[in-house]
């Protein structure tokens, strides 16, 4: 027993002294472990390009409603177009029409109310905001109407039927003009810068006739200023030769809804003084450098 013990003892100083050699031979590396190199990622190069801005959009015109000044007309009833023995054959037969009382333009729209609207100026005369305009097709004075109406609560707006035309013209007269037309027009003997009695393309050149701002005449008798002269102005009406069957109630006629000939009345700047009678009437199919238009109104 005793010898048993004594070998154990032995084994265990024998395993004392191997673990002793091993950890002399064994250092330990105190440096502090390598911080893993890390890559930092490279921030690309911008490219410097010079690029050429797009034009900015084009925006379309502001539309605005254009003030536009209205007479009161007092209905009442009137002999329209010519006697017999006077004027011209598309004048008769003269005949009694009663006109329902109504609004209109104490002026004829002008360049600058058009443009505030359409956001263009089609007249051939431009630079007088104030004048008259013109180059206007009967379509285009509708599409003016339309537009305004749109806009506006207190009026609705159209062209004024033909015998609306003629009875605010008069405005009570019965004669060829409402008063002196020197006075009343702008036509050919004013309205250029030498007055000429003859008309003939070579004088009309040197005439330099045009248009006039509105209102520079005097008024007639209702308030109403260039109802001769200046520039022609459409009415609603389709133009029919003659006034046998012409309503009496002072209704636009529309005998032949699909006539693209429209009634045009007060002469112009470069007509002679006959056109511009009160009766006189003509008619047209399209813009011209002469025609413009006048609203009649009435309350919505």
């Amino acid at each position: 027993m005793k010898k048993l013990a004594r070998t154990f003892a032995l084994c265990l100083v024998l395993i004392v002294m191997g673990c002793a050699l091993v950890f002399s031979q064994v250092g330990v590396d105190k440096r502090p472990p390598k911080t893993p190199k890390t890559s930092t990622p490279k921030t690309p190069t911008k490219r410097t390009t010079t690029r050429t801005p797009s034009p900015a959009p084009r925006s379309k015109p502001r539309q605005t409603a254009p003030n536009i000044e209205m007479v009161y007309v007092q209905g009442g009833t009137f002999l329209m177009g010519s006697p017999d023995g006077a004027g011209r054959g598309n004048e008769h037969p003269q005949h009694q029409v009663t006109v329902q009382s109504f609004y209109m333009g104490k002026y004829e729209v002008t360049q600058a109310q058009y443009r505030a609207l359409m956001g263009k100026n089609p007249s051939y005369r431009k630079g007088c905001d104030e004048c008259p305009v013109e180059m206007v097709s009967w379509d285009d004075a509708q599409v003016f109407i339309k537009r305004l109406n749109g806009m506006q609560s207190r009026y609705t707006y159209r062209l004024p039927s033909e015998a609306e035309w003629e009875y605010a013209c008069r405005a009570g007269t019965i004669g060829d003009y409402a008063g002196n037309l020197d006075a009343l027009a702008w036509y050919y003997e004013n309205s250029g810068d030498a007055r000429l009695s003859e008309w003939n393309s070579e004088k009309l050149i040197a005439n330099k006739n045009r248009t006039h701002p509105v209102g520079q005449k005097q008024p007639n008798a209702w308030g109403l200023y260039d109802m001769h002269g200046n520039v022609w102005e459409w009415c609603e009406d389709v133009y029919v030769n003659s006034y046998n069957g012409a309503p009496t109630d002072s209704s636009t006629w529309l005998s032949r809804e699909d006539s693209k000939v429209h009634v045009e009345r007060g002469g112009s700047f470069n007509d002679e003084a006959d056109p511009l009678r009160s009766a006189y009437r003509d008619s047209w199919n399209g813009p011209n450098g002469s025609i413009g238009f006048r609203l009649v109104a009435v309350f919505r």
